[in-house]
């Protein structure tokens, strides 16, 4: 399993926000290290596809990875910062709906802890 990314480039009007970036990645933990404002969470949120670059290329196993996204993206763990969370959540039921976006089934017995 392989993750190329070419020459990949988002900007907002006249703000470069990540810069012509080009890495092949092997499977593996990597750490995106940088100053505040270098581009990282840009640079994670077009990888996982929630934001479109402006320009460049993210190939998985030398396709785009909207060819097979679903499973593109089965395969890549991703944990920001500041994740959102619905206040009105438990635990579990937050556990199930992210597993429910993510086409899991629950692999646990929901027991009631309070």
């Amino acid at each position: 399993m392989e993750l190329t990314i070419q020459k990949l480039t988002k900007t907002y009007h006249q703000k470069i926000a990540v810069d012509h970036v080009s890495v092949n990645l092997q499977p593996g933990i990597i750490g995106l290290l940088g100053a505040n404002g270098s581009g990282k969470t840009t640079l994670m949120r077009m990888l996982v596809d929630v934001l479109k670059p402006t320009q460049g290329d993210i190939l998985w196993n030398n396709h785009p990875i909207h060819t097979n996204i679903e499973e593109y993206l089965s395969c890549v763990g991703y944990l920001p910062q500041h994740v959102g969370a619905y206040p009105s959540f438990k635990v579990y039921e937050f556990l199930e709906y992210m597993g429910a976006l993510k086409g899991l089934k629950p692999a646990y017995t929901k027991q009631r802890i309070d």
